[in-house]
């Protein structure tokens, strides 16, 4: 019989809720134990996968799994991956890495000292037109990378509002910064993916523009740099709506807008797993490209598809951990650099 990865959930509700049930469905993962604070969320869960309810985070830790997932507050993934590490499991931990940079070099080290994987779960590597775009990009179809513009804003603060005081996405301590810290995570991470290249200097500016009933930043504007010179601008605000990234080159350039439209135009002809570009020279534009369910195992891109693979066979996860700590090293600069004005470099991590 194949063998299976067992594993076990540390958290099932929120976005959560879209994946969870998948280590039940994927034929290659065993879902054995889940925690939720929410009783009914984990209830939820198990009613439809036949898993146990565990009565505490520690009775996951300690279940007969290989793996833990834990998809948490930002605030509390540092104790609970150094607790499943320590306990002999790898993990797959929810964006960001920790609450702060200090957490990430700690958890990094601890990460490496215990023989198992820490990965970090990036749902954009889900999506066969993130992979199409970066295919262009290695294919030469845009010519030499000089930009790269993102932008994630979901308009919360707005709905935020009547949230009871602990909410813990409303605290700065909490959630490690502000909007900068939970949206720009995802582009972060995917324009350094896109280009293969680290993210060397930071310049930023943060405002609290909308949203007095929450502690951080509402909205929040960083220009990177790239180790090979290339630059980006990576935006992110909980006060105003709208996403989109396009990555600019001297042959060509793509724009992926709302997750659903993609508008290209190049020198060269390109045909990818979602985009065929088959007119050189003209602006072509292609609707209804929605990104792929979380929860879909049978995409082969699915990042926690992906995750049971390669524990299971060995192989090098997505999303390594140096990978999760180079995003918190500029999350950490792009801080810094609003805080003092000034723009801040980066150590690469990888």
């Amino acid at each position: 019989m194949t063998r299976r990865l067992k594993v076990g959930l540390l958290g099932v509700g929120g976005v959560a809720a879209k994946y969870a049930v998948l280590y039940g469905e994927y034929p290659r993962s065993d879902l054995r134990i889940v925690f939720d604070p929410s009783a009914d969320a984990a209830r939820a869960v198990a009613g439809r996968t036949g898993c146990a309810v565990a009565p505490d985070e520690a009775a996951v830790f300690a279940a007969d799994v290989d793996a833990v997932v834990i998809s948490t507050p930002n605030h509390l993934h540092h104790a609970q991956a150094t607790a499943a590490l320590g306990a002999g499991r790898h993990v797959l931990l929810q964006k960001p890495m920790t609450r702060d940079l200090a957490e990430a070099e700690d958890l990094v080290r601890t990460a490496e000292a215990s023989g198992r994987t820490l990965a970090m779960y990036m749902n954009s590597l889900d999506n066969p037109v993130i992979r199409d775009i970066r295919a262009m990009i290695t294919g030469g179809v845009l010519g030499r990378v000089g930009g790269v513009n993102c932008k994630l804003a979901n308009g919360m603060g707005h709905v935020w509002r009547n949230r009871p005081a602990d909410f813990w996405r409303g605290s700065r301590d909490k959630v490690g910064g502000g909007s900068f810290a939970m949206l720009a995570t995802h582009y972060v991470n995917l324009a350094q993916w896109l280009l293969d290249r680290p993210v060397t200097a930071v310049s930023a500016v943060a405002r609290n523009l909308m949203s007095d009933h929450i502690e951080g930043d509402d909205i929040m504007v960083a220009l990177t740099e790239f180790g090979d010179g290339a630059l980006g601008v990576i935006e992110s605000a909980w006060c105003v709506k709208g996403e989109q990234m396009s990555v600019h080159g001297s042959t060509g350039s793509v724009a992926y807008i709302d997750n659903s439209v993609v508008t290209m135009k190049a020198d060269a002809a390109f045909e990818g797993e979602a985009i065929r570009y088959d007119r050189p020279g003209t602006r072509m534009v292609f609707e209804g490209l929605t990104a792929p369910d979380m929860g879909d195992w049978r995409n082969p891109h699915n990042q926690h598809r992906a995750f049971v693979e390669a524990i299971l066979d060995g192989t090098p996860v997505m999303v390594p951990v140096r990978r999760g700590l180079q995003d918190m090293r500029v999350l950490a600069a792009a801080y810094a650099a609003s805080e003092a004005g000034r723009r801040t470099t980066v150590e690469p991590a990888w």
